[in-house]
């Protein structure tokens, strides 16, 4: 990539610097701007960066420029923008040439623009005034529709549109490596093929099959406009880049099964290794969008993208102590991972008689760890209670309530005064820490698990039980 040839060229530029020592150090980046019949003392550079427009360096106006200028900082390559404090804009692009010049009017920034010594800013504005052409043309008749009539209308447009499609072809064709012609192909829909015709036995078209076909297609093929190792492609606006990448996770990714997310999820972020930034961004977000997913059971693929790309040392920006941590916890949490079976837990009750998960004999069982001083836990446990008292025999379903507070006291107190007739234990005295096993950090900590001891459901709250455990019961939650 660009961006790594670059860094390197760098690297041996100070090595010979240093050896030299006789060289002063000189800017990384350094962009002039001139702006003729200008009445702005000062200006703004700012950039896209996935959904956000960011300031980054201000400069005034010294012998009629504004000069930015930075020792020991270079940009990331993309979309960037000089503003004044009307909010007036022009918009411009970065690579690895960060020292050049732009001589422009204040009539019209983009017009006027003059750029010297930045060969990817004179294609990028050439290109964008050949393009408002076709755009001045498209208004005009746009005000002329009614005079027009319709069919008139729509094939002039329609002419207009090819011309502006070919231009941005050519433009494509002739600068494959221009972060433009990334954006212009990264905005292009995909092409979806006809399905072929599936048929079911009795010969009628099977158009569920055919959809699915074109869904599947569709999910494999998403990307395929975008150069997943160009950099500059997270510091543009965010049509461009981010609102399509949040839709395929959010929406197109939605119903998919955790095999199915982490499987794609691998096979886009290997499209970009080798990208300084890409691959970084990806491989940062999808992990963190699934551990912060609320959708039950999707912390798997947090789990796996751990152990693919952390553990196995491919996320270099983060610190040894940061990486451990983070190792460790998906670690603990693969213990709760749905299907997982729960060690066996062994915990006395007020009589000092020991109690065990494995000893209940019931076709579900509901694990609820729990403080007499937690807040959310007054709150939750009446709820859990109504269900238990309501639904008990009907699935067949025990619960053993779990002491997690110092004061014996006070969790015999509680939960007598809150009438809660189940099985309650005392977690403090356990056969192993069920308090790290778990990792769990905030009370009331719920599991469900069946009769083999395999975990169903984790953190689920008491309006949600009910309806859990009838569509699992009927078989229609599936994992």
């Amino acid at each position: 990539m660009k961006s790594n040839r670059g860094v390197l060229l760098l690297s041996a530029f100070f090595i010979t610097l240093s050896l030299l020592s006789c060289i002063e150090l000189r800017a990384q980046y350094r962009i002039s701007i001139e702006i003729k019949n200008n009445n702005d003392s000062m200006i703004i550079i700012g950039n896209y960066y996935l959904k956000g427009t960011y300031a980054l360096d201000t400069a005034y106006l010294k012998k009629g420029k504004f000069v930015f200028e930075k020792k020991n900082k270079t940009f990331d390559p993309g979309i960037y923008f000089f503003a004044n404090s009307k909010g007036k804009y022009c918009e411009f692009m970065i690579d690895k040439q960060q020292k050049f010049s732009f001589i422009t009017d204040e009539k019209d920034w983009a017009s006027n623009m003059k750029v010297i010594d930045s060969k990817t800013n004179e294609l990028y504005f050439k290109y964008m005034e050949d393009n408002a052409q076709f755009t001045n043309k498209a208004n005009a008749i746009q005000g002329k529709k009614a005079e027009l009539g319709d069919q008139e209308y729509n094939k002039r447009m329609k002419e207009i549109r090819l011309q502006s499609d070919t231009l941005k072809e050519n433009f494509i064709k002739n600068n494959p490596d221009h972060l433009l012609s990334k954006v212009l192909q990264a905005t292009k829909d995909i092409i979806l093929p006809t399905p072929k015709n599936v048929y079911n036995i009795d010969g009628s078209l099977d158009s569920n099959s055919m959809k699915l076909e074109t869904y599947n297609y569709y999910l494999s093929h998403y990307f395929d406009n975008m150069d997943l190792k160009c950099d500059g492609l997270l510091r543009t606006p965010a049509s461009v880049f981010y609102t399509y990448y949040n839709n395929y996770w959010d929406e197109a990714m939605k119903f998919q099964t955790r095999d199915s997310i982490f499987s794609y999820a691998c096979y886009w972020i290997e499209k970009s290794r080798g990208s300084k930034l890409m691959f970084k961004f990806l491989v940062h977000d999808i992990t963190e969008r699934y551990l912060k997913s609320k959708v039950l059971g999707y912390d798997e693929v947090y789990i796996k993208m751990i152990k693919k790309y952390y553990a196995s040392g491919d996320a270099t920006w983060m610190s040894p102590t940061d990486l451990d941590r983070e190792v460790a916890r998906a670690n603990k949490w693969e213990n709760l991972m749905i299907g997982k079976t729960l060690p066996d837990l062994y915990c006395p009750d007020t009589n000092n008689v020991i109690h065990n998960i494995y000893g209940l004999n019931t076709k579900y069982k509901l694990l609820i760890f729990w403080s007499y001083d937690c807040g959310h836990c007054a709150t939750e446990l009446p709820k859990f209670f109504e269900f238990y008292k309501k639904y008990k025999d009907v699935y067949n379903l025990e619960v053993m309530a779990f002491n997690s507070g110092n004061d014996l006291n006070e969790w015999k107190s509680s939960f007598i005064k809150k009438g809660l007739t189940w099985l309650n234990v005392n977690g403090l005295v356990s056969n192993y820490d069920w308090h790290d096993y778990l990792d769990i950090e905030t009370t009331p900590f719920v599991l469900l698990l069946d009769k083999d001891n395999k975990i169903i459901a984790k953190k689920i709250n008491g309006d949600n039980i009910e309806n859990f455990i009838k569509y699992y019961d009927e078989g229609k939650l599936k994992f």
